[in-house]
């Protein structure tokens, strides 16, 4: 598990936006405390805080992230009052101790089940089971936006065909690469992310899992990835995303399958559209989770 130096980040939203913030930041750190006025007497009752534990390198990422989240609140519609943040180093150990409060064995979908490595749970003859430990990378599954991408695996299994080749860009912690694995003994897959951390972290759940022989990790940038593949996917932001769409037309077999995720529901639509535009694309399937929204899309050539 890979630990160095970290922030504490203190996040205070109006009570209205408390639900999307804290699922946006729901996969850092492990998990997100919330306070409100009834932990703590010295908040207003509109305002929540949002706690969670970050890389102090991630920490402005972080903040960009929330700050657009809210933005795009506002957008909508929905009224939001001034927020803020602040940020203290803490020492690693306090991190683990609350890291292994928020994290434990999850069911996902009809079949997922993930177990941290200090859980203990024994599976059912139809659970497919993923023992992780995401240190600070992304991707426990917690998140809707996760959670929407293992749900349209498990359908795009029970349709068919099966992929030969699966091309997980962006894979975080491997989640969804080693969901892949699971779900298909025959595929190959190769998990890409740009972080040279999350790339460590998913070798490490890759060979926690005894999957080293059929999943193969990069360091890459998205943008670099050469290569066409039977099922590509995809949890990234909506504006990467947008940039992503020739170079994700360009991995695609022809009729492969596309899974596009890391979307709030008002911003699949327009996704849609740019990706389906000159019939590069057709829509197939989404599905719809906690205000996310994943979209599975084929291949037209």
């Amino acid at each position: 598990m890979l630990v160095s130096e970290l922030a504490q980040v203190v996040f205070s939203v109006p009570a209205s936006a408390a639900e999307a913030v804290g699922n946006l930041l729901t996969e850092e750190g492990g998990g997100v405390e919330q306070r409100d006025s009834d932990v703590n007497p010295a908040l207003p009752a509109k305002v929540v805080e949002l706690v969670v534990w970050l890389q102090q390198r991630d920490v402005e990422r972080r903040v960009q992230q929330v700050e657009k989240l809210l933005a795009s609140l506002k957008e909508m519609g929905t009224v939001q009052d001034p927020w803020s943040w602040r940020s203290t180093q803490v020492d690693p150990k306090s991190w683990l101790e609350a890291y292994k409060r928020y994290f434990k064995v999850n069911r996902i979908g009809r079949t997922f089940v993930i177990k941290p490595s200090w859980e203990s749970f024994t599976p059912g003859p139809s659970d497919l089971l993923i023992e992780m430990d995401p240190g600070m990378a992304f991707g426990t599954g917690l998140h809707a936006s996760t959670r929407l991408v293992m749900h349209v695996l498990e359908r795009v299994a029970r349709t068919g065909p099966a992929p030969q080749t699966v091309l997980d860009l962006g894979c975080g912690t491997g989640i969804l690469s080693l969901a892949a694995a699971r779900l298909w003994s025959g595929c190959r897959i190769t998990a890409v992310d740009n972080d040279e951390q999350a790339t460590q972290v998913c070798r490490e759940n890759v060979q926690r899992n005894g999957l080293e022989s059929r999943i193969h990790v990069e360091l890459r940038s998205g943008a670099k990835v050469d290569g066409r593949y039977h099922l590509v996917l995809a949890n990234l932001s909506a504006e990467t995303l947008s940039e992503l769409q020739p170079r994700l037309h360009k991995n695609s077999e022809p009729y492969g399958r596309l899974i596009l995720s890391g979307l709030l529901s008002e911003q699949a639509r327009a996704i849609s559209r740019l990706f389906c535009k000159g019939l590069v694309f057709e829509p197939e399937f989404s599905e719809e989770l906690d205000g996310w929204q994943a979209l599975l899309l084929r291949s037209r050539d």
